[in-house]
């Protein structure tokens, strides 16, 4: 696999950006695919909601962002 990864990931290449066998992946990946085609092969995980669901499993998450908004807030730009 390329430094590069596409925008939209067949089910063997979701699995491998998150670090899964294709079956764990499966498994407990709440993303939805987007559907090309009627045909499974034709089922995309975008890359941008497989990273916001990442982050969601993130438990240190939760703790820092306000420490974000703040830290945005005092150079001006109104939060993360």
């Amino acid at each position: 696999m390329s430094e590069r990864w596409p925008a939209a990931l067949r089910l063997d290449q979701a699995a491998e950006y998150c670090g899964l066998s294709v079956d764990t992946f499966k498994e407990v990946c709440t993303v939805a695919p987007i559907e090309f085609t009627k045909s499974s092969h034709g089922r995309r995980w975008l890359r941008t909601s497989l990273d916001e669901w990442l982050d969601s499993l993130d438990p240190d998450a939760a703790r820092s962002a306000p420490t974000r908004r703040r830290l945005a807030e005092r150079i001006g730009g109104g939060g993360v």
